[in-house]
């Protein structure tokens, strides 16, 4: 588990700044207590990652729709690139929760799309679509964020 902890961090941060560690350390002992559950199909990283997404998407339906996530800015590492890190954060917490969820699988931490709809338990139609949306709706908060 101390293998996959950070880049889990770094995930649940960038899908709830506000909460995220404590979705990692959810997800984490969930992890823990269910191990004899893991099947050994892909990797122990995108299982980790699955049970992360799954916890968020129940918070965030919990809280209802009128909940946005915050830009966390000790979320971004300090280097060359924070500025640009920060713009794609802002541009992230905008979108649905669905929507973010799986554009941080797809995109930042590479899945295919198959393997996120696995994740996130939608049939491949549905998440494809649920990533084109977030692509759209991305492109113009992040035209002129490298500027």
């Amino acid at each position: 588990m101390r293998t996959h902890e950070a880049r889990l961090r770094r995930y649940t941060r960038r899908l709830a700044a506000d909460d995220g560690d404590d979705i990692a350390q959810d997800s984490l002992l969930a992890a823990w207590r269910g191990l004899g559950q893991w099947r050994g199909e892909g990797s122990f990283a995108g299982w980790l990652s699955t049970i992360a997404a799954r916890r968020y998407l129940d918070r965030q339906r919990r809280r209802g729709p009128r909940h946005h996530a915050e830009l966390d800015p000790q979320a971004a590492a300090p280097d060359p690139g924070t500025d640009r890190r920060i713009a794609v954060d802002r541009a992230l917490a905008s979108l649905a929760p669905r929507e973010r969820a799986a554009a941080l699988l797809v995109f930042a931490e590479g899945h295919t799309h198959v393997e996120a709809a696995a994740m996130l338990q939608l049939p491949l139609g549905t998440l494809k679509s649920i990533v084109a949306r977030a692509r759209t709706a991305l492109i113009p908060l992040l035209e002129g964020a490298d500027a």
